[in-house]
């Protein structure tokens, strides 16, 4: 369920037209931008999603209302964690960013670095 809107996962994809389902292989990166060298325990998270499966979704995007930020919604599942959030436009790269919730990050005992197997579905 997702908690800011009160919305299950099927009601908010029924909203899209545009539905995909990716899977691929990914770091888990830190980003660091406002904390300190060695404080880093609050700082976010991410997994990148590969470019070629980057094109792909801008390619799906085109012509339709873009949310903030360039977002998309997505259903992520890493082990057996699944959750509801959005991948992001990396300004640094032509990728996306799929954020990873705290509480995944450590259920899934993530470690910066590892490599790490993602499944996401994708609706516009």
């Amino acid at each position: 369920m997702l908690h800011s809107k009160n919305l299950t996962f099927q009601k908010l994809i029924g909203r899209g037209r545009a539905r995909k389902k990716f899977k691929f292989q990914s770091k888990v990166i830190v980003w660091k931008e406002g904390y300190n060298e060695g404080n880093d325990k609050g700082a976010w998270r991410f997994a990148r999603v590969p470019e070629d499966i980057s094109v792909k979704i801008k390619e799906m995007q085109k012509g339709r209302l873009r949310r903030g930020w360039g977002a998309v919604y997505t259903k992520a599942k890493v082990g057996k964690s699944e959750w509801v959030t959005s991948i992001f436009p990396d300004r640094h790269s032509d990728t996306y960013i799929l954020p990873l919730k705290k509480q995944i990050h450590y259920k899934e005992n993530l470690y910066d670095g590892i490599d790490i197997n993602v499944s996401i579905n994708i609706w516009f």
